[in-house]
């Protein structure tokens, strides 16, 4: 009964809308983890009751951390960054101590050119699996890791020296993130480019996109 008028995003099941045409409320549930938000306080309160009277909860207030993302809230809206999931990523590569780089990869040199197959391809998918959900607040090494990502069926030597790059740039920007703007306006605007045949093994493109809600870039 307490889920009556919630319904499943269309995108994502995990997440439930309420809306009674004045308000609305969105309830994320991820295992045991939970975030409630909505535009009226009082509302929330209650729901928030009607929760703790079918489970067992903890209530930890206005959210500073969720799956890893580390939320701050600022004068024109929240900051979302992952400084201590990167810190688990270098420490999880053994790359604590590394040396600083400013870019992330060149493009061309994520090739499959002949190598040695790389000793530990189940170490690779990890890493590249963390880098991947590290995406979500860091756009800025989303091309970068969706490149190296296409070799993760038989990774060879050099694929895993480009891992290592982004790593060692991530190291020196740990707290870089993602910033959701308040703004007046709900469109949509979308950006596209395509890099015609540049992929030196054999000819494809590679497209790029960036989908703004309002102020704030969403994908």
């Amino acid at each position: 009964m307490l889920f009556i008028g919630f319904r499943a995003s269309k995108v994502d099941t995990s997440l439930l809308i309420l809306s009674d045409g004045t308000n609305i409320f969105y309830l994320l549930v991820y295992v045991d983890d939970i975030l409630l938000t909505g535009s009226n306080s009082a509302m929330l309160h209650r729901l928030i009751q009607l929760l703790r009277s079918e489970f067992k909860l903890r209530d930890l207030g206005i959210v500073h951390y969720f799956l890893g993302i580390e939320v701050q809230s600022t004068g024109m809206g929240l900051m979302l960054c992952q400084h201590k999931y990167i810190l688990d990523i270098l420490t999880r590569a053994g790359m604590t101590s590394c040396k600083l780089v400013d870019t992330q990869v060149s493009p061309l040199k994520v090739t499959i050119l002949p190598d040695n197959s790389f000793s530990d391809p189940t170490q690779f998918c990890q890493i590249m699996g963390a880098l991947q959900y590290l995406t979500f607040t860091r756009p800025d090494i989303c091309f970068a890791v969706n490149r190296v990502s296409q070799f993760m069926h038989a990774p060879i030597d050099s694929h895993w020296a480009v891992v290592m790059r982004i790593i060692r740039y991530l190291k020196g920007k740990t707290s870089y993130g993602f910033h959701i703007t308040q703004g007046s306006t709900f469109a949509l605007h979308g950006f596209r480019d395509v890099n015609w045949a540049s992929s030196i093994n054999g000819g494809k493109s590679t497209s790029g996109y960036l989908v703004f809600f309002g102020q704030t870039p969403i994908s």
